[in-house]
């Protein structure tokens, strides 16, 4: 939709899905370290292993050699996902709704700076990589958006008594929202570069 390159942004979501389970559970342990001294690594790994690495290998194994399988979630894949992302914003934000109030407003506030920083490393990343505009896009939306699902649904495992998973739901939906706005700009950009050079 962003008119970005596709396949580098389909590695580069790749690349990070296989990385996760190594790299998240380090990360959460040494930025919790104070607040959660015992935090459960090996338990974080094993969940990211079967939540996120094993269906996109099963999804690779499954459509690689079967034709019709490929064309049935090359339509039903965005579909479903669309749909999981909501489902996911629904059952949080049902199960943790008497907490919202204990968010402090200023959370929200860094939540949407966090996600500017996210699309400004991305496309300022990829200029200083002389990244031309396709993979620049991809890159952009990438890094803005990167695993917001993810880091709802470990926040509501992980802390399941505390309003934890909230920011990131929040966050979630935010990602959705201005990812497609940023999409639909880019689209409409190069709808009208092309009418231009026409």
């Amino acid at each position: 939709m962003a008119r970005g390159n596709a396949s580098y942004s389909v590695g580069l979501t790749t690349s990070a899905t296989l990385l996760s389970p190594l790299i998240v559970p380090w990360a959460l342990k040494i930025s919790l370290q104070q607040e959660v001294p015992n935090f459960p690594v090996e338990q974080t790994f094993v969940q990211l292993c079967y939540m996120v690495v094993g269906p996109v290998i099963l999804g690779h194994c499954l459509s690689h050699p079967f034709e019709q399988v490929r064309r049935f979630m090359k339509v039903a894949g965005p579909i479903v996902a669309n749909l999981a992302i909501i489902w996911v914003i629904v059952v949080i934000v049902g199960q943790k709704r008497a907490m919202l109030t204990d968010i402090p407003p200023a959370i929200f506030a860094v939540l949407v700076i966090m996600n500017a920083c996210g699309y400004a490393c991305g496309f300022f990343g990829g200029k200083a990589m002389r990244l031309d505009r396709p993979m620049r896009r991809a890159l952009t939306l990438e890094v803005g958006m990167q695993n917001a699902g993810l880091g709802a649904v470990l926040a509501s495992d992980l802390f399941p008594d505390t309003p934890a998973a909230v920011p990131t739901v929040v966050y979630m939906f935010g990602c959705m929202l201005t990812g497609t706005v940023l999409a639909r700009i880019w689209a409409e950009l190069s709808h009208r570069e092309s009418e231009i050079e026409e």
